[in-house]
């Protein structure tokens, strides 16, 4: 998945983990492991066969692995020597962990997770966590740059539009889209900006864009074709407080252009 929003990023599905080895199998998984390892040991010296040798060792060192693991085996790539045991299962334990915690404690965390686990980009649940988290921080900076706003509700009709509102005290909003992507995106596709754009000119509200990602060039010029047309439409680039501060003038720019 390139793209992540909590509107657009499907929810994972549980039941594709794998439960966990019975007492039995992991018994059963032992006694193959050591009774192949020791097969391998000795037909080192009994035989001239090396390479089937090996062979022995590693399939016994594998199901000794999986005794000791209690994990099953995904897959195996017997070229490089690879194995793939049910990692999604203890990664979707970690993302769960953050679930209900602190915005700046949750990005944190899913950091050091892609870190230790790449292959945590490619889980629906990690990318679903990770937009939430996203979203949850841009509510959070609105707040701190914008001390007499509050964060709305969406309205009827809204939901699938934007991800909430941000409102000053005489009820002027701004619709917040926070769009949140893989950072090895080279950029945020023009697909995306005219889907956002065609939304935003049958709106009567202002829409502010921000993405931890920036605009691709055709994603920048379809945005500035919709701008030209009257639509009353912002992107911000905001990965941290570093750019606060033209988040700050972006959304003050849309608040100026309500009347």
């Amino acid at each position: 998945m390139s793209e992540t929003t909590t509107h657009e990023v499907i929810e994972p599905d549980e039941a594709t983990d794998p439960a966990p080895l019975s007492t039995w199998s992991r018994v059963t998984a032992g006694i193959i492991g050591f009774t192949l390892c020791g097969a391998g040991a000795v037909a080192v010296f009994k035989t001239e066969n090396q390479a089937g040798c090996v062979a022995l060792i590693l399939a016994g060192a594998l199901f000794v692995m999986l005794t000791i693991g209690g994990s099953p085996l995904h897959s195996l790539g017997f070229g490089e020597a690879q194995m793939r045991f049910a990692v999604q299962k203890r990664r979707r334990e970690v993302i769960a962990s953050v679930s209900d915690a602190p915005p700046e404690e949750a990005r944190r965390t899913l950091e050091v997770l892609q870190a230790i686990d790449p292959g945590a980009a490619n889980d629906a649940s990690f990318l679903y966590q990770s937009a939430r988290t996203y979203e949850e921080l841009a509510k959070q900076r609105f707040m701190a740059l914008f001390p007499d706003c509050a964060i709305g509700a969406l309205r009827p009709g809204d939901r699938g539009y934007v991800d909430f509102h941000v409102i000053r005290p005489i009820d002027k909003r701004v619709g917040v889209d926070a769009l949140f992507l893989e950072r090895a995106a080279s950029g945020i596709p023009r697909v995306m900006i005219l889907k956002r754009a065609d939304r935003a000119a049958g709106s009567i509200l202002p829409t502010l864009i921000m993405s931890n990602v920036p605009l691709s060039r055709g994603a920048q010029h379809a945005l500035e074709e919709a701008q030209a047309r009257g639509t009353k439409i912002q992107f911000v680039f905001w990965q941290d407080d570093r750019h606060d501060q033209t988040l700050r003038t972006t959304t003050e720019a849309l608040f100026a252009e309500i009347e």
